[in-house]
Parts: C-alpha cells; sequence; structure tokens
C-alpha cells in the first residue's frame, strides 16, 4: 500500500511533537511539561497536538519507547559486532561511554525514572521491561567473552547497575574513573 502526501506530513508531525516534547522534559521534566507547552514550543494549537495525543502519558511512552529502542540497538548492536580479539573490560567500557556519551540523554533517562517511579506506574513496567531485555541481550553478550567462571547474569546486572548511577554521575557532570580500570576485577 502506497501512503499518500498527508501520511507522510502526520508522520512528520508526530516526530516534531515527539523532539520537542523529549527537549522539553530534558529542560523541565516530564511532569512539569504540559501539552499547551508542547504546543506553543511547536507553535501549533492545542487542538492540532490532542489529534496525534489526547494525553501526556501517551506522548510519555512513546518518548520513552523511542528512547528505550535506541539504547537496545545500541546494545544489540555491540552484542553482535563487538571485536573478540579485544579484553571484555575494554568491550564493555565502549558500551559504558555510549551510554554516557551526552548530558542530554542522561537527563531524560533519569526524567523517565523519575517519572515512572513517581507518577506513572505503566511507564515504570515499560521501563523495567526495557531493563529486563538489557538484563537478557547483556547476558548473552558477555557469555561469548567471559572466562567460564563469571556469571554473565550477574556480570550483566552489575552492569546495569553502574550503567544507571554512570548515567546519574553524567548527567551531574561529576569526573568518572576511566571504566578499565573499574571492570577488570568484574571481567577478567
Amino acid at each position: 500500500m502506497q501512503k499518500s502526501k498527508q501520511d507522510y506530513s502526520n508522520i512528520d508531525n508526530k516526530q516534531r511533537i515527539i523532539d520537542t516534547a523529549t527537549k522539553l522534559f530534558i529542560r523541565q521534566g516530564a511532569h512539569n511539561t504540559s501539552l499547551a507547552d508542547i504546543a506553543r514550543e511547536l507553535e501549533i494549537s492545542k487542538g492540532t497536538l490532542y489529534y496525534y495525543y489526547s494525553s501526556k502519558s501517551d506522548l510519555i511512552f512513546d518518548v520513552t519507547d523511542i528512547y528505550m529502542k535506541r539504547l537496545s540497538a545500541k546494545l544489540l548492536n555491540w552484542i553482535k559486532g563487538h571485536d573478540s580479539r579485544k579484553q571484555p573490560a575494554e568491550i564493555i567500557s565502549v558500551v559504558f561511554k555510549t551510554m554516557f556519551k551526552t548530558t542530554s540523554r542522561g537527563k531524560l533517562h533519569i526524567y523517565l525514572i523519575y517519572e515512572a517511579i513517581t507518577h506513572n506506574e505503566a511507564l515504570r513496567k515499560r521501563i523495567n521491561l526495557a531493563y529486563s531485555k538489557w538484563q537478557e541481550m547483556l547476558e548473552e553478550g558477555l557469555s561469548k567473552i567471559l572466562s567460564d567462571k563469571k556469571d554473565p547474569a550477574i556480570i550483566a546486572e552489575i552492569i546495569l547497575t553502574m550503567i544507571t548511577g554512570g548515567v546519574v554521575h553524567s548527567a551531574l557532570g561529576i569526573k568518572m574513573s576511566p571504566m578499565n580500570e573499574v571492570l577488570p576485577p568484574i571481567v577478567d
């Protein structure tokens, strides 16, 4: 089925809304951002915004899904494309650097988790599901690079915990130790 020009403009408008909502969530937090704020920032009517999103929760879900899928894709690419000649600590260090690459990504992660913890049970369930998938992906990747002496499930859980803490540190601008110095006791 061929899409009409109208269908493409709807996709563009929806993407513009998601991009603007993401920017505002990072700047002022999801809880403090209203649909009216998003419409004003986009210079569109509230009616146009409501055509795409009848509630802020629906918009938060889309922002979360896109964000989590991007992070999941990065982890999956790591699993599929790691260089087996590199040491485990070096490979995992790349994962950390990717996750902490931009402050805005960290802020969005923190705001979404805050929203899930304090206001939105359905969002909390979505984030938990994403973390479970990340754990599985990490376990799969780690099982390929760790010695038989290490349990990939435990290391995956430690890495996810470190990522969450590292996101907070990164967003706050706290200097972190080089990962290759922290990881060898865990993965070697």
